[in-house]
């Protein structure tokens, strides 16, 4: 179980946007909600030629040079995409969400991203640099093939917040609830926010969940 799955299962705590965007499906009608090469970003952009114990695909969580020739074409597919989508609908919404979750697992932190443009600037950024974003010095490379695992950095649970912080290279790893380990915060002021706010109402039994999913 990771932080977006808490709710599942508790539509009495979710806002209408988290229903919405939950409910929503991409019809043969309508513009997709992710680009062509963000999908391909996603579906490929992290596996590397090794084969885990199960004959599935390893990932690592720093983009592979192939796919970063992409990224010129990648930023003006979504400028454009992104503009034809209904302004503050439903696919807008996960198309961000989409391109910061896949950013953040590929160690580009999106501290603070709270739009589409603010994305493509971090990307455009480390595209001209040339320069991979840095790993920080506290992240282990996990070689858990089945059970909880880090992939990426982490954004902050406080979501109703809203809180946009998400873990950096150059600051410490976000706190995990000491109760369910899934839920993350930036500060305890975030954790204090949410915990009254709705992670109190679901936090045992997410760790419950989470016992009955993973063994070790």
């Amino acid at each position: 179980m990771n932080a977006e799955d808490m709710y599942i299962g508790h539509p009495h705590l979710l806002t209408r946007e988290e229903i919405e965007e939950g409910d929503y499906v991409d019809s043969g009608y309508d513009l997709p909600s992710k680009t062509p090469i963000l999908r391909k970003w996603i579906l490929f952009g992290g596996y590397t030629d090794g084969k885990d114990q199960f004959g599935m695909p390893l990932m690592r969580p720093t983009p592979e040079a192939q796919y970063r020739e992409d990224s010129p074409a990648l930023l003006e597919e979504l400028i454009t995409h992104n503009s034809k989508l209904p302004k503050g609908g439903v696919q807008q919404r996960m198309l961000f969400q989409s391109l910061r979750d896949q950013m953040l697992r590929q160690l580009i932190s999106c501290d603070g991203a709270k739009s589409m443009d603010d994305l493509v600037d971090i990307l455009q950024k480390e595209m001209e640099s040339g320069i991979p974003a840095p790993v920080p010095e506290w992240y282990t490379f996990s070689t858990v093939t089945r059970g909880p695992r880090k992939i990426g950095y982490d954004r902050c649970s406080n979501w109703l917040g809203p809180c946009h912080r998400a873990e950096t290279p150059d600051k410490p790893q976000f706190a995990r609830c000491s109760k369910c380990k899934v839920a993350v915060y930036c500060s305890r002021e975030c954790q204090a926010f949410d915990w009254k706010a709705r992670h109190k109402k679901v936090c045992k039994h997410v760790a419950k969940e989470r016992e009955n999913t993973y063994v070790g």
